[in-house]
C-alpha cells in the first residue's frame, strides 16, 4: 500500500472530476441506455435534500476498464474487465482511497450468495455490470454508489486528447507484446504508449495495477486543467464505450464535493500478497489464478473506508 500526501496538487479531486465529466453525459434517471448521451446542463438542478444527502456522506464509485477495442470487437473476442478500481471519498472529503483488485482473482462471493468460481474479469461478460458491482460490494463490504466503464480505445483517446500523459518509471520497460519500449525517468506518453504502459505485465499484475492508478490520476488532472485547450463535453461525447449509471440531477452536488476534496489525503491500495494467498495453476481448467484472503481484504478496506 502506498500513501500519497496532499502535496500532489489536486490529487483528491482528480477521480471526482472524472466522475463529474462523465456525469455531463449521463442519461436522465429512468432512461435505459447502453452508452451515455449529451444532456443539457441547464436541467441539472438537484433538490436541496439530494444535495445535502450527497455532501454529508461517503461517495464510492467503481471504475471498470475493459480489454475491448475495435479490432477485438470485430473479431468477436470476449470482453474482460482487466481494471477494477474502487474510488472512495470520505464523508468529510478529507481522504480519497483507491483500491485495485487483480483480474485473475477467483472464488469471490456474489450478492446472491453464490460463489463466482471463474476469474473476476469474466463476470461482467457473463452476468453484466450489476453482478460485478454486487460482487465488489460483497468483497469490500462497502456500498458502491455508481460505476464508470471504458474500453482500451477510449482510454487511449483520452491520453491523446490531453497531449499525452507524463510518467516516470524507475526502470526501463520493454514489452513487445504491447509494443512498448520506454527508458527510465520522466517522459510524456502518447495514447498508444499510455495504453501499453497500463497493460504491460513485465513486472507482474501488481505493477500493472499501480501504473493504472498512476495514469488515471495524471490523465484526469490533465482533463480538468483550466489551461488546457480542451472541450471536455465534446471529447467525452466521442467515447463510444462509456457506460455509467451516475444520475445527472446530482451534478451540482458532485461539483461541490470535488471542490471540497481538493486538499484530501490520497491512499492507494493494490491488493497483492499477503492479501493474495496463492498465485498459480491449480490444474482444474481455470489456468493461472489468484486466490484471495477475503476476510483480510475486507478488514483492510474497512480500515481505510469504513465509517
Amino acid at each position: 500500500m502506498r500513501r500519497t500526501s496532499a502535496l500532489i496538487i489536486g490529487s483528491a479531486i482528480l477521480v471526482l472530476a472524472a466522475v463529474i465529466g462523465f456525469l455531463l453525459l449521463s442519461p436522465p434517471a429512468g432512461e435505459p441506455s447502453a452508452s451515455a448521451s449529451v444532456q443539457p446542463f441547464a436541467s441539472t438542478a438537484p433538490s436541496a435534500s439530494v444535495s445535502s444527502d450527497l455532501l454529508d456522506r461517503r461517495w464510492t464509485v467503481l471504475y471498470v476498464g475493459t480489454d475491448a477495442n475495435e479490432r477485438r470487437e470485430s473479431d468477436g473476442e470476449p470482453v474482460n474487465t482487466d481494471a477494477l478500481l474502487l474510488v472512495s471519498l470520505s464523508a468529510d472529503q478529507s481522504e480519497l482511497t483507491l483500491v485495485s483488485l487483480p483480474r485473475d482473482t477467483i472464488d469471490l462471493h456474489m450478492a446472491d450468495g453464490e460463489t463466482y468460481e471463474s476469474k473476476i474479469n469474466s463476470l461482467y461478460r457473463e452476468q453484466g455490470i450489476g453482478a460485478l458491482v454486487g460482487a465488489m460490494e460483497e468483497l469490500y463490504a462497502v456500498p458502491i454508489d455508481a460505476h464508470i466503464l471504458l474500453d482500451m480505445d477510449d482510454f487511449a483517446r483520452l491520453a491523446d486528447a490531453v497531449d499525452g500523459v507524463e510518467v516516470s518509471p524507475e526502470e526501463p520497460i520493454a514489452d513487445p507484446i504491447v509494443d512498448l519500449d520506454l527508458p527510465a525517468g520522466p517522459q510524456t506518453l502518447d495514447g498508444s504508449q499510455t495504453l501499453g504502459y497500463v497493460r504491460t505485465r513485465v513486472d507482474d499484475d501488481y505493477g500493472r495495477m499501480a501504473r493504472h492508478q498512476e495514469v488515471l490520476l495524471v490523465l484526469v488532472e490533465r482533463l480538468v486543467d483550466p489551461d488546457a485547450d480542451l472541450d471536455l463535453r465534446t471529447l467525452l461525447g466521442s467515447l463510444d464505450s462509456l457506460e455509467t449509471d451516475l444520475p445527472l440531477d446530482q451534478l451540482p452536488a458532485l461539483m461541490e464535493l470535488a471542490r471540497r476534496a481538493s486538499g484530501a489525503q490520497v491512499t492507494e491500495l493494490v491488493i497483492q500478497p499477503p492479501l493474495i494467498t496463492f498465485a498459480g495453476d491449480r490444474e482444474d481448467g481455470r489456468g493461472y489464478v489468484l486466490e484471495a484472503d477475503v476476510e483480510a481484504i475486507r478488514a483492510e478496506v474497512q480500515r481505510l473506508v469504513g465509517e
